[in-house]
């Protein structure tokens, strides 16, 4: 059986793409995962190591915050590559001798798998490109004149480097292929396969999981359910990485009847507790790069929950809610469209988007890309 690891400057089993890349292959080949520190006891078989999280900017003492900006602003890339934690996770990946393929899923330890790779030149390099990251957060200029140009430069320098690379909308394939001249291959962020029935609500039940921030407009959850009719009812289950957001956002959606907030669920259990409601909603607006092209992971998770979807017109969803039928988009991207268009909905029609939903679940699922990542692993690396 032939080696592959699965590199994550985070927890692997907290992230959707990682996770289910684990899923996939553990059955297939022998597995040596990196990560954040996370808990072992769900992989068996499967070789672990943690190496320490990168400081964040509320643990960095006020030198290293100085260090960071003078090193940005000098375009002074190196040391923020080559980091104290990293160093350690390339300790202990050279330490195995004998990797076919490394699975890069940030594009931070791409130069981490590359080192790897020149020490063992007979192993292969994938990596799974998530974002357009030199746009990330392109609408903070701050951010755009340091770490934007940052992850310009390792797009630059390592890109070209790589065997094969995977991402996860036509947007960003097209992207990449146009600034940097690299070829990706499109793969959908599909979640496992659950054995689930449709089933309807006497209200409709809306439910919106997943990150909100400034950037994402996510406000505009609040101002949706101010205005629902009383047939519709909002469920939010928000994460954020704007602590002072998150709470600004759950301090004002606790003075709406019209909303309910749940607390965090984990990766696995998703879809079975989303199963319980109605529609599944998207309010992404097309105020950046990433987020005009955006295909998420929620998107698939709401029709493998066999959940209708309601979305703005993003162009990688508006093609798939109209060929499957499962879901409806606004007219445009306002938000009172999207609130015309809820209260506008019926049981009946809800009941309809579900169905079609639960005919969706069977392509729309972790065993589709199985098929698709085993073969294009098997022309890199043989059987």
């Amino acid at each position: 059986m032939k080696n592959i690891a699965i590199l994550c400057e985070s927890n692997p089993l907290a992230r959707p793409r990682p996770n289910r890349m684990i899923q996939m292959l553990r059955e297939h080949y022998s597995l040596f995962v990196f990560g954040y520190p996370f808990s072992h006891s769900h992989l068996k078989g499967i070789q672990c190591f943690d190496f320490p999280a990168r400081k964040s900017a509320k643990d960095r003492t006020q030198e290293e915050q100085k260090q960071l900006e003078t090193s940005l602003k000098n375009r002074d890339f190196f040391p923020l590559i080559f980091t104290p934690n990293r160093l350690i996770l390339l300790d202990k990946l050279l330490k195995i001798q004998n990797l076919h393929l490394l699975i890069v899923e940030d594009l931070v330890l791409l130069p981490i798998a590359l080192a790897y790779q020149e020490k063992n030149p007979q192993s292969k390099i994938m990596i799974d490109l998530r974002e357009f990251y030199p746009l990330e957060y392109e609408n903070d200029l701050y951010w755009l004149e340091t770490f934007g140009q940052f992850f310009s430069f390792l797009c630059e320098s390592y890109l070209k480097k790589v065997d094969f690379a995977l991402t996860v909308s036509e947007g960003l394939r097209c992207k990449y292929k146009e600034v940097f001249g690299i070829d990706c291959e499109l793969f959908l962020s599909l979640p496992p396969k659950f054995d689930l029935t449709p089933s309807l609500n006497p209200r409709i039940e809306l439910i919106y999981h997943g990150l909100i921030s400034q950037d994402r407009e996510s406000e505009n959850l609040l101002e949706i359910a101010k205005s629902l009719k009383s047939h519709l009812h909002l469920n939010i289950i928000a994460l954020s990485n704007q602590p002072q957001f998150l709470e600004s956002f759950c301090a004002k959606a606790k003075n709406i009847s019209s909303i309910s907030l749940l607390p965090p669920i984990s990766l696995e259990e998703i879809i079975p507790f989303s199963h319980r409601f109605d529609l599944g909603l998207i309010t992404l607006k097309p105020n950046g790069f990433n987020n005009t092209h955006a295909l998420p992971n929620k998107f698939f998770e709401y029709i493998q929950a066999r959940l209708g979807v309601i979305a703005t017109p993003l162009p990688e969803l508006q093609p798939l809610i109209t060929t499957h039928q499962f879901g409806y988009c606004s007219k445009d991207f306002q938000t009172s469209s999207l609130i015309e268009l809820l209260n506008a909905l019926t049981l009946k029609e809800v009941q309809v988007l579900k169905s079609n939903a639960n005919e969706a679940s069977k392509l729309f699922n972790l065993e589709t890309n199985q098929d698709k990542i085993l073969s294009i692993i098997q022309s890199l690396i043989g059987e």
